[in-house]
């Protein structure tokens, strides 16, 4: 008799949970929990290592999600409302630590910063640290200003990663930095004083 693929699949598993009792572990050599740590798991858990050092063939992530799965772990933190992504939307790009969490009462900073990434909202840029020579620094002001990384302004000017290396720092080139104030829409002026 031939059996269908369906049939064999089925056939396939109850072979497969049949072999699972017999050695005692998951396909994966996971042993099964007994009775003895699901009590012990319900009774310490908020507290994931202190089980882990009752039972130390469990680890702390397969404690949590035997919790989860039991139904036994901690609340979910709470779902965003619309007003709080309003706040998010203000405080995340320009606001400090204290100030985001003060916004946010009893959120972790990484619980909005996870947030906030999720929703495309992302911490401004910082400005770019001053290096001391004056046309490089407005060379470097404006392609931020016009969107352009420094591996873009090495295209445009066809430096080698001059920018994006940050080679200025070894040999400061004169000629790089005039092609990229042309590329950027600026002209070279001498000033006397």
């Amino acid at each position: 008799m031939i059996l269908s693929w369906a049939a064999r699949g089925a056939a396939s598993a109850e072979r497969g949970r049949r072999l699972m009792e017999l050695r005692g572990v998951t396909p994966n050599g996971h042993p099964f929990w007994n009775f003895v740590e699901v009590g012990d798991l319900v009774e310490t858990r908020p507290s994931y290592p202190a089980f882990v050092a009752l039972h130390s063939r469990r680890t702390t992530p397969a404690s949590r999600s035997k919790a989860s799965r039991m139904g036994v772990a901690g609340p979910r933190s709470k779902t965003w409302d619309t007003n709080e992504v309003l706040r998010l939307r203000k405080v995340y790009p320009n606001g400090t630590r204290d100030e985001i969490l003060a916004a946010f009462p009893g959120r972790s900073y990484l619980a909005v910063a996870r947030a906030a990434n999720a929703r495309k909202i992302y911490r401004a840029k910082k400005p770019p640290v001053p290096t001391g020579n004056r046309m490089l620094d407005q060379i470097l002001v404006r392609a931020r200003q016009l969107g352009y990384t420094l591996k873009d302004l090495d295209a445009m000017v066809r430096s080698k990663n001059y920018f994006g290396g940050q080679r200025w720092k070894v040999r400061l080139n004169e000629a790089i930095h005039c092609l990229a104030v042309r590329a950027l829409g600026g002209v070279v002026r001498a000033a006397f004083n």
